[in-house]
């Protein structure tokens, strides 16, 4: 008799993680070892949360990486960009080319900056063609 509930149990929970977007452990391509720096940003657009967005460090160089929520990604045509930049005092420069895309995940090029104070970048249009832009917090 308790085989059939395990089974069941187990299947509940499967069924649960599909219907509720449980997030997936991101692994940086080419670089298993990085790990996530500082806090996820977000890309707000009229209050609602759009995407997320992160910087990870690791093998030498810093990588942005972004994540277009389910709920936008299925009710909007979109793109998403993102990049690492440097903060110099008060001046802000791009540490890594920007990459763009369709998808929901994006990763960006990896930037040398690890000995410089960065944050990882995103932009997601909006309606209309516009874009909302999100960013972590600065690590130096």
């Amino acid at each position: 008799m308790r085989k059939p509930l395990a089974l069941a149990a187990a299947l509940a929970a499967t069924l649960l993680s599909v219907t509720t977007g449980t997030a997936h452990a991101e692994t940086v391509p080419g670089c298993p070892s990085a790990k996530q720096i500082g806090t996820t940003g977000y890309v707000v657009h009229n209050k609602e949360k759009v995407a997320s967005v992160k910087q990870f460090a690791g093998c030498g160089k810093n990588v942005a990486y972004t994540w277009v929520w389910d709920s936008w990604a299925q009710n909007h045509s979109f793109k998403v960009t993102n990049w690492i930049a440097v903060i110099d005092g008060t001046e802000e420069y791009p540490g890594s080319e920007s990459r763009s895309g369709t998808k929901q995940e994006l990763w960006g090029a990896p930037a040398g900056t690890l000995k410089k104070c960065t944050r990882a970048v995103a932009s997601v249009t909006a309606p209309g063609g516009t874009y909302v832009s999100g960013w972590t917090d600065l690590r130096c």
